[in-house]
């Protein structure tokens, strides 16, 4: 039977130094690509720019788990130590950019909220829809898009998709004894 005891694994210091400095370039990373697309106005790249976002957390993530694995851990680094050190990565870059977002379309993004609603409702209107299903739909968009909204929605998609890319790196970082 093989032994799965992660408290057994030799550690030679904390991991805590390298995940916070990866998190916080990584977060610098993101608050620079996105003052870069509203300064150079290349905003009609959104989804490319929100999947290269992605990739680049999972990039930052493999990165951090194997220099914790090879300086912290001596090579061997278990899936839940792997997933771990991988979530810390994760929490601090959404708590970083997320606050980053909020006062960002507080400060210098105000009307791009606007612009949004905007063309949000303009895609209804060239998919047909009446004027009741439009009012309806945007009710809710009125409420995403919003400082608070964008916040929020900051939040719930950099977990999200930071949990996925989480375990999708640990199941390849991971090196048992």
């Amino acid at each position: 039977m093989e032994n799965t005891n992660t408290d057994s694994v030799e550690k030679t210091g904390s991991r805590k130094p390298i995940v916070v400095r990866n998190g916080i370039v990584l977060s610098l990373i993101l608050m620079g690509i996105l003052l870069t697309v509203h300064f150079f106005d290349v905003g009609y790249m959104n989804e490319r720019i929100a999947l290269g976002n992605m990739v680049l957390l999972l990039v930052a993530i493999i990165v951090t788990q194997l220099e914790v694995r090879d300086k912290i851990f001596k090579g061997i680094l278990p899936f839940d130590r792997a997933f771990g050190t991988a979530m810390m990565v994760v929490l601090i870059v959404t708590a970083i950019f997320s606050i980053f977002t909020l006062i960002f379309y507080l400060t210098i993004g105000k009307e791009l909220l606007g612009q949004m609603r905007e063309i949000a409702e303009n895609s209804l209107r060239a998919d047909g829809k009446t004027e009741e299903e439009i009012k309806e739909s945007m009710q809710f968009t009125n409420h995403s898009f919003t400082p608070i909204g964008t916040f929020v929605m900051s939040l719930i998609g950099m977990l999200f998709f930071g949990t996925i890319s989480a375990l999708i790196a640990s199941l390849f970082t991971q090196r048992r004894a």
